[in-house]
């Protein structure tokens, strides 16, 4: 990602990326959907755990959720957007 703000707000200041339900997630039987789908390098596999994380979390696109769509073990999560748009309301008022 190539966006280092959002909204004026720092991008690292923004808690929005996907959690992942490592008792959901399948790995898509050797497929990976969503590292597979991400143009963005917010996954990867690894390996000593053997599962996928988040590696990436401020490479995520705030609001983005496609990836969720694609995960057909529905183990991805995001926070609530109200909670986030305040979030970033409230980051913003303490600049000023």
């Amino acid at each position: 990602m190539t966006e280092e703000t959002y909204m004026g707000v720092p991008r690292s200041k923004i808690p929005w990326y996907p959690r992942i339900d490592t008792q959901k997630c399948n790995q898509c039987d050797g497929d990976p959907q969503c590292l597979r789908f991400c143009p963005h390098g917010v996954f990867e596999y690894n390996k000593e755990k053997k599962e996928f994380i988040v590696k990436n979390p401020d490479n995520c696109v705030v609001f983005c959720r496609a990836c969720q769509k694609v995960c057909a073990a529905d183990a991805l999560s995001f926070p609530e957007k109200k909670e986030i748009l305040r979030l970033i309301k409230n980051v913003r008022e303490e600049k000023k």
